[in-house]
């Protein structure tokens, strides 16, 4: 995946962290993990997210702010984001390992918003990468599982179609198939068919209207093929999870 100023971004930011308390606990998450893994899927992003654990930015909120400011990113007051001159804008969402509701992180030297899903998703072997330098990311399998679970308005769609063709990439992998598979199932079968259910409507939304509009998600329309067979493949490894 190419990307000249979110990689140089990442790049910088995983190695200005080696060595440091951050080092492996800042997880490259969002549409930003299209950067981390072998994908023709595009991000169509401006921006970058980072997750974080509410546990570490309760204990040690105003340590993350001042390191990462040294590292020479401002934080804009009173939010969870951060830029440089030059670099896209980064922000920090929070995951919990207990608390398993949206929620904002209790008022401190940082806040950030805390997504409930994101923490049943991250526990969960296989959908993080790291490696010896510090880096981390959400897998090909756990980008997938965390996109089909968001629900949000504004770029809904764009959430369900990333998620549709990174499935149709890894629909004969195995190991991401099974991954994914069981990732769904931890939120039970009523949710999964509901995951289904908002990929259905993204992809015909998308199918039946050459002029769709959904902020930026209508460039998908040049994927058709992938979709086809990847939502085709998305209703077998949703299947799986409710046969599970």
């Amino acid at each position: 995946m190419t990307g000249g100023a979110e990689h140089k971004l990442i790049d910088a930011i995983f190695r200005g962290l080696r060595g440091t308390f951050l080092e492996g606990r800042l997880i490259l998450g969002g549409s930003s993990a299209l950067f981390a893994f072998p994908t023709h899927t595009l991000p169509y992003t401006e921006d970058l997210d980072f997750y974080i654990s509410e546990e570490l930015v309760v204990d040690r909120g105003a340590d993350i702010v001042r390191l990462l400011e040294a590292q020479g990113y401002r934080r804009q007051p009173e939010t969870p984001t951060f830029d440089a001159p030059g670099y896209p804008s980064f922000d920090l969402v929070g995951y919990s390992s207990t608390v398993r509701s949206d929620h904002l992180s209790p008022p401190g030297p940082l806040q950030v918003m805390v997504f409930g899903d994101l923490g049943v998703i991250l526990e969960f072997p296989g959908t993080v990468t790291s490696d010896a330098t510090g880096r981390a990311a959400l897998s090909a399998a756990g980008f997938a599982a965390v996109k089909l679970m968001t629900v949000r308005v504004e770029k809904g769609a764009k959430d369900k179609l990333q998620a549709i063709l990174v499935v149709s990439e890894r629909s004969g992998d195995a190991l991401f198939r099974g991954t994914l598979s069981r990732v769904l199932a931890r939120f039970g079968d009523e949710t999964c068919r509901d995951v289904l259910a908002d990929a259905q409507m993204a992809f015909l939304a998308l199918k039946r209207d050459p002029t769709f509009q959904d902020h930026g998600a209508e460039r998908y329309a040049l994927f058709l093929e992938g979709l086809e067979a990847g939502y085709a493949a998305l209703i077998e490894i949703v299947k799986e999870s409710l046969d599970g």
